[in-house]
């Protein structure tokens, strides 16, 4: 089974995903992660980062497609978050989680993290960017029939109750 998460930065994506990734015993891919990884050792994915904006799409799709590649099952956290990215790769996945948070706790939750990039000014500049490039995204998995939408905004605990209650009723590939 093939599994896309998707939400602004601070839905929980990534805890979230781990919690799947092990109940369906998937890899978990997070686009978030590898760029960090990255961003140690290259200055300019770093400086993409540290300024809130995205990291050119070709940088990420290639990241993710090396993780991708040979993987048949998968839950890939945080990718495509634009419609450039979700053409770049053809991932074809059974079913895509949007975890829908209101912006106040987006913005509670993410200044909780103390992440170094977590200013109030890149919080704001993702949340923007995100209704701009990632929402066109969100639509056209809604058109394929394949957009479950998740409630985010309650505990850690009742989210992923919520999404295995969910996750249960879905047919599995």
């Amino acid at each position: 089974m093939r599994i896309i998460i998707l939400g602004p930065t601070g839905t929980g994506k990534s805890t979230q995903a781990e919690f799947i990734s092990k109940m369906l015993k998937l890899k978990h891919i997070e686009a978030g992660a590898l760029l960090r990884k990255l961003a140690k050792k290259n200055k300019l994915v770093r400086n993409f980062i540290d300024k809130g904006r995205l990291v050119p799409n070709k940088i990420v799709a290639k990241l993710v497609k090396k993780e991708i590649k040979n993987s048949k099952n998968f839950i890939l956290d945080g990718f495509p978050r634009t419609l450039s990215q979700l053409n770049s790769i053809k991932i074809n996945p059974d079913l895509v989680l949007f975890l829908k948070v209101d912006k106040y706790n987006l913005i509670r939750r993410l200044f909780l993290r103390k992440r170094e990039d977590d200013s109030k000014n890149n919080i704001e500049k993702r949340y923007r960017i995100y209704l701009k490039q990632t929402l066109p995204v969100l639509n056209y998995y809604k058109k394929r029939g394949i957009l479950m939408t998740i409630d985010g905004n309650p505990s850690i605990k009742e989210v992923s109750k919520n999404i295995k209650k969910k996750l249960i009723r879905y047919p599995q590939q």
